[in-house]
């Protein structure tokens, strides 16, 4: 592999050159999948369902109130909106809006879009807007009035970056400046936290921490405790996955935690740290296993004694805590569904409590109303509609509050799990949905992310049920490696290991052909971000084993990842190029280094935003731009001005991008 990058001028987004490169390409993409009556009708078909008053409107409940942020046509950009709780629960919520996102525009000389809203929970007409600027990670911090409509005079204010700012009380916050290149590490996120109170400019606030520019980044925030007093809590992740946390004391004093360099606060609740192990811990004489969740008293000194609330086996993993006034419930993933478990601190002692069955699938916490003992919960399947649920934990009682409308017919549809051998023998379960009668002539995308221990559980397929599903097609969701569907699931393929991720996803694809229930001609990988690398990679190295490639905003060029936007950030999970001994298996892992100018490689569509500052757009148009130069080159490339890595824009735009993607995959796979 030779060093010359020959699009290696790409990387400057602020050439005219290469602004003009993507928005030509993007051009020619629209052109081809975008120009028919079919392109919109799926666009118009989906953008209406997005908008549809019948979608389940998930809100933050602060003191009998909902809190709503609401798309529409009237307001492509937003608007947040607020109803009683009694309204919302009766099914006529008695909305009224607050603010409208496209009002800040002007205000602020800029196209941004609503990225969240921080209430202060004992004051919640009191807000932190968090406004993204070309809907990419840097975002505008705004205090706001919700009762007055008004900004506050005088308030809390900062300009465009990828800070972080929490509130601490109703009069101070934690700031975690990223506005200035000092404030920076080398992945581009805050280094820094200062306290700051009302009334102060930022130069007279008080510096707490300063960490060096080689660690990855800092978050300070405030704990509030049902059953005690607030903590103050400070993170210094020096790697993706490894930190050191802090408590602040009231005079700005740091003290440094007693915990695993890998472990992960996640909760605080009668004077408890809810933590997290990534690897086991051996304190002492008491031996904690990887995966389990520890409630670890927080003492005056630092950390006291820990109990194990819950330890996974080998096919569960923690997915998220949310801590109530009284309890801790947990999501864990059993056997790639979702479960919840629960606990109660009761009488000094933690007690295990049964919990309510819910239909297996997805299971997500939604919102927790401070200071009761509510939870909401989102449920779904692949077939089956998401359910929005209230779970009063204190009589244990679980509640209906909205079901979403089918969009799509699954009768005659079913949903299969398999089991797929990689090539070192280890079995990658997978789930797939189609019809019970398919054949091998069916189109079929196959599915996968694989990395930073993220889990991908079995969502309702929505609109890829209603255009993809409906018409004869099946849809693969590839458990592969380097997710978080298992305990030890995740760091089975990172580093030197990462190629394991593309083994997994190849064998996935090889057991569906075996099975005959599809073929490659008929068959896509999909992916996006880390799975757009895993895919990205498997189909370059066996191009005649698939039919295409939907590679959205992807890492491709794994031997200057490092180098561009916040890829320094990630060393932990693929490891450093500079190092002589990670350097070998990122080249053998990089897409861009291994394509071959002698081979023919199925049809490709790449995406990205040139507004994505988490990662590069170089990635996407390096790939097509050394694609393009391939033999019977077949490659396209979406990259709107905005919308960044997530997608942040409006439901026009999202509707849009889906439908080009479908129009690819239906001239492809399926025509």
């Amino acid at each position: 592999m030779t060093c010359h990058d020959p699009f290696a001028a790409l990387e400057n987004l602020h050439d005219p050159a290469t602004r003009d490169f993507a928005r030509a390409a993007h051009a020619e993409t629209l052109a081809r999948f975008a120009a028919d009556t079919a392109f919109d009708d799926i666009k118009n078909d989906v953008a209406a369902l997005l908008r549809d008053e019948r979608q389940i409107p998930f809100c933050q409940e602060h003191r009998a109130k909902m809190y709503h942020f609401h798309q529409s046509a009237e307001h492509p950009k937003g608007v947040y909106r607020v109803c009683s709780s009694a309204s919302y629960r009766a099914g006529i919520p008695d909305w009224q809006v607050l603010f409208a996102v496209a009002d800040f525009d002007a205000l602020l000389n800029d196209d941004v879009y609503l990225d969240g809203v921080s209430h202060y929970v004992e004051r919640p007409e009191r807000v932190l807007l968090s406004l993204s600027a070309g809907g990419g990670d840097a975002a505008y911090t705004l205090e706001f009035d919700l009762a007055s409509g008004k900004l506050v005079e005088q308030g809390f204010h900062f300009p465009a970056a990828k800070s972080h700012i929490a509130w601490r009380d109703e009069n101070s916050l934690w700031v975690c400046p990223a506005w200035d290149a000092e404030q920076l590490t080398a992945s581009g996120y805050p280094r820094e936290v200062w306290l700051m109170r009302r009334g102060q400019t930022f130069e007279q606030a008080q510096l707490v921490y300063r960490m060096d520019t080689d660690g990855v980044m800092v978050h300070a925030w405030r704990y509030l405790d049902g059953q005690g007093a607030p903590v103050d809590l400070l993170e210094a992740a020096t790697g993706f996955f490894r930190k050191s946390y802090f408590r602040i004391a009231a005079d700005g004093s740091t003290h440094k935690l007693n915990l695993p360099e890998d472990a992960e606060i996640c909760g605080y609740l009668a004077g408890q740290l809810l933590v997290r192990l990534k690897g086991a811990w051996q304190r002492a004489n008491r031996h904690y296993p990887a995966g389990a969740l520890l409630a670890v008293k927080l003492d005056k000194y630092g950390t006291g004694a820990a109990h194990t609330l819950f330890v996974p086996n080998e096919r569960q993993a923690l997915e998220s805590v949310e801590t109530t006034k009284r309890f801790v419930v947990a999501c864990v993933s059993d056997n790639v569904a979702g479960t919840l478990r629960g606990w109660r601190w009761q009488d000094g002692q933690w007690q295990t409590q049964d919990l309510p069955a819910l239909p297996g699938g997805a299971v997500e916490i939604t919102d927790q109303p401070w200071g009761g003992d509510v939870l909401y919960l989102a449920a779904s399947g692949f077939l089956t509609p998401l359910t929005l649920y209230a779970l009063d934990l204190n009589v244990m009682e679980l509640c209906v509050m909205r079901r979403q409308p089918a969009q799509f017919d699954p009768q005659g549809m079913d949903v299969v799990q398999h089991h797929a051998v990689s090539a070192d023998g280890t079995r990658i379960p997978y789930y797939r949905v189609g019809r019970n009668d398919d054949g091998a002539d069916t189109p079929t995308v196959i599915y996968a992310y694989g990395g930073f221990d993220v889990a991908e559980l079995p969502h309702y397929l929505g609109s890829i049920g209603r255009h993809w599903l409906a018409n004869g097609g099946a849809f693969v969701l590839a458990n592969i490696r380097g997710g978080g569907e298992f305990a030890g699931w995740h760091e089975a393929a990172v580093r030197e290991h990462k190629h394991k991720s593309a083994d997994d996803l190849l064998a996935v694809a090889e057991d569906v052909y075996a099975r005959g229930l599809a073929t490659p001609e008929r068959t896509a990988f999909q992916g996006g971000s880390n799975g757009g690398l895993v895919c990205a990679a498997a189909t370059v190295r066996a191009p005649q084993r698939i039919g295409a490639l939907v590679c959205e905003v992807p890492l491709t060029d794994m031997l200057r990842y490092h180098r561009l936007s916040a890829g320094a950030s990630w060393l932990e999970e693929y490891g450093n190029p500079d190092n002589e001994h990670d350097r070998p298996h990122l080249a053998r892992l990089s897409p861009y280094h291994n394509l071959d100018g002698q081979t023919a490689y199925p049809p490709v569509l790449l995406t990205t935003s040139l507004s994505d500052d988490r990662v590069h757009p170089a990635h996407a148009l390096k790939f097509y731009a050394k694609l393009r130069q391939t033999p019977c080159a077949r490659v396209w490339l979406y990259a709107p001005e905005h919308g960044g890595h997530t997608g942040n824009a409006t439901q026009e735009h999202s509707a849009a991008e889906f439908a080009c993607i479908l129009r690819f995959l239906h001239g492809h796979i399926a025509s």
